[in-house]
């Protein structure tokens, strides 16, 4: 229960300590050399490029875009005839119903006007509806002529909405001279209501239009000499100028607050997702200060560099070797780690960046790094890594810059070199860290195991000439939880490789274990003290831990040596302690390891192998069944004393280790064939077998 809050506690400081440095990386202003100017302002200075630089000019790019935009004429369609025909019969409508009311003879002239105001579409105010009435029939037809000429013909015309107030403006003109001024009056209120726009803009045609001209603009360069003032002091500050000093690095854009709270929940929710993968996948890595902090470092080291180096450099962004990130998790922490981690720095460069081609620039060549460079079996691997990382780099630069028309070759040149120099310096650094860090962090690398593994390293060749017994016993020991390792997929080599030297202790005391009496004399019968003799028994893990000291042995199998017989008791001592003192029970603690118990899944393996090999080896199971029998009583034994609390194993794991046990132990205990008693006689000439080697040999003393 302790350790657990212990472990959720740590978890979620290091996630707190994570978002917060990522997060002041990415949002705090670091203000660079010359005062922050802004469009409007005065210049206090003058201001000169400290290089020469050539660089395409958004600003006047944009300008040119809107000039020849706002160029392209508006494209309408043609003139709608069906629409002149509709106004046509509108106003011959209105004659006919213009007729009736002048020739209405019951109603008097207000019923009359009350009548011509009531119409539509076309309204007639007082004074024209007064001139209406009062025209002789003569001039009334005049008029109604004329005005249904007079549609006719502007409405064939064509009529923009933007132009519609000159035509009206303009219809008197079209009049016929021989109108009276009371004709002429009224044929322009009533053509007038008549006379709409039958032609409207085509939106997608001028749209299309102007998208081409848009694209027939090439990108403005502008080249700045080196020393040529860019501010003058008094200038006011125009857009041009902001931009030719954020190309060169001499002023950083101010943050909008929007930014920085989008920044701010992108990291949270990135560190989280993170987080949880690791806690769910690799909890044995969540609890492990060492492996979270390697972490912490790498994220926050890269993010930073590619915070100073990508923004404002066009060459030096090529350099920033995140690659190394995914080289070292890779050989240290496995490549599951190095890929995930290689994600979240790619996100974290394409959000400083906003460029999909440093994104991709990050990811493939860190993916390429993680699955080429996840086992070092030789230093030669780095170099093959790191020319392999440049190419991925190069040939990503090139597929982007290839977009870009007419080439930079200078500029592509100069970016290849710098990708291809970007793998030669990954992989420098990757090797530099993988022996600085493996040691530093106590992370135990493939490296290492290897030559730990070698049979003439001195402690383990120790053990073989003082103590042979023990020596056969890790052999088959290895055996057993390499195989088991196999099966669920833990660490295989660092399983062998602690089996070889959990038990180093006994060299110091080896005929006191069983394993080492090999002309039956047993030292504990001299002592007679169960006390001193689990003190001898138990002994063997401290001592081991002493040798592995002193032989810089690492962590990691020093761990094995603590933790393979974790708090397990000394049964024999123990009940011979409880004969002599004439009680069933006593206290068991002079009697139990000292721990911990297994903390991880391969020392939870060595565990049960070790307990598996001693009890098959003093029982002699006689098949199959018996050997499984053994093996799922010690699992059994195991889980119920809590032994197993620890670590990670899962039931269907532990099904599987016992089954690659039986595997095993099969071909150790396999029937054997009982020659007859006459073919003895053939064989006179070979020496006996030693009844300690048979099956008939008396079982050994726990």
């Amino acid at each position: 229960m302790v350790r657990h809050l212990v472990t959720r506690l740590y978890g979620g400081s290091w996630l707190l300590a994570l978002w917060l440095l990522l997060t002041a990386v990415l949002v705090l202003e670091w203000e660079p050399s010359g005062a922050r100017l802004e469009v409007g302002t005065v210049s206090p200075q003058d201001i000169r490029t400290p290089e020469r630089v050539t660089y395409r000019s958004e600003v006047r790019t944009l300008r040119e875009l809107e000039r020849v935009a706002s160029a392209v004429r508006p494209i309408y369609f043609p003139p709608d005839r069906s629409q002149a025909i509709r106004q046509s019969s509108i106003a011959l409508a209105i004659a006919t119903y213009l007729d009736a009311v002048r020739a209405d003879p019951y109603a008097d002239a207000e019923s009359k006007a009350a009548y011509i105001a009531a119409l539509q579409p076309v309204h007639f105010d007082t004074e024209i509806t007064q001139l209406i009435l009062a025209l002789s029939e003569e001039q009334w037809r005049v008029v109604v002529s004329e005005t249904q000429r007079v549609v006719d013909v502007q409405m064939r015309g064509e009529i923009k909405e933007a132009d519609l107030p000159i035509v009206l403006r303009n219809l008197p003109n079209q009049l016929s001279v021989s109108l009276t001024k009371e004709q002429e009056q009224v044929v322009t209120a009533w053509a007038g209501g008549l006379v709409l726009p039958n032609t409207f803009l085509d939106s997608e045609r001028t749209e299309q239009a102007r998208t081409t001209a848009r694209e027939a603009v090439a990108s403005t360069e502008i080249t700045l000499a080196k020393g040529q003032i860019i501010v003058r002091e008094g200038d006011i500050i125009t857009p041009e100028q902001v931009e030719a000093l954020h190309t060169l690095g001499l002023q950083q854009p101010a943050r909008p607050i929007g930014k920085i709270l989008s920044t701010t929940v992108f990291l949270l929710f990135m560190v989280l997702v993170l987080a949880l993968y690791i806690n769910r996948v690799y909890p044995e890595h969540w609890d492990n200060p060492r492996t979270m902090g390697l972490i912490l470092m790498l994220l926050v080291g890269f993010a930073l560099g590619a915070r100073l180096l990508m923004p404002d450099h066009k060459f030096m962004t090529y350099l920033l070797p995140t690659s190394t990130a995914a080289m070292l998790l890779g050989v240290l922490l496995g490549v599951d780690i190095a890929i995930v981690v290689t994600i979240v720095l790619s996100l974290i460069v394409g959000f400083i960046t906003d460029s999909i081609e440093m994104i991709s620039y990050t990811f493939i060549s860190g993916i390429i790094a993680a699955l080429v460079l996840w086992r070092v079996e030789r230093l030669g691997v780095f170099v093959w890594t790191g020319l392999l990382v440049g190419l991925t780099n190069m040939g990503i630069m090139l597929a982007f810059a290839l977009q870009d028309v007419p080439y930079n070759w200078m500029d592509i040149a100069a970016k290849g070199g710098m990708a291809l120099l970007n793998g030669a310096l990954s992989a420098s650094l990757a090797l530099i860290g993988f022996y600085v860090l493996s040691n530093f962090l106590g992370i135990t690398t493939f490296l290492q195991l290897l030559e730990l593994a070698h049979p003439n390293h001195p402690l383990f060749r120790e053990l073989q000439m003082k103590a042979p017994g023990t020596y056969h016993h890790t052999i088959i020991v290895s055996n057993l939880a390499e195989r088991a390792a196999e099966t669920i997929g833990a660490d295989m080599l660092l399983v062998r490789v602690g089996a070889y030297y959990h038990d180093v202790g006994k060299s110091l005391n080896p005929h006191y274990f069983i394993e080492n009496q090999t002309d039956g004399v047993n030292f504990h019968d001299a002592l007679d003290d169960p006390y001193e003799s689990a003190e001898i028994i138990l002994g063997h893990v401290s001592e081991g831990l002493r040798l592995a000291h002193r032989h810089k042995l690492p962590r990691r199998i020093r761990d094995f040596i603590a933790q393979h017989h974790g708090t397990t008791c000394v049964t024999w001592f123990y009940h011979k302690a409880c004969e002599q003192s004439g009680e069933t029970k006593i206290d068991s603690a002079p009697f139990r390891y000292p721990g911990p118990k297994p903390q991880s899944r391969e020392t939870a393996i060595l565990m049960l192998a070790d307990t598996v090999e001693a009890t098959s080896r003093a029982i002699k199971p006689a098949g199959a069944v018996e050997v499984d029998e053994l093996i799922r009583k010690i699992i059994v034994t195991k889980l119920g004393d809590g032994q197993l609390d620890e670590c990670s194993l899962s039931l269907r794991d532990l099904d599987k280790i016992r089954q690659a046990f039986l595997d095993v132990l099969q071909g150790i205990y396999h029937p054997r064939l009982v020659y007859p008693e006459e073919r003895k006689e053939n064989r006179s000439l070979v020496a006996p077998v030693p009844a300690a080697l048979t099956s008939e040999a008396p079982a050994p003393q726990p």
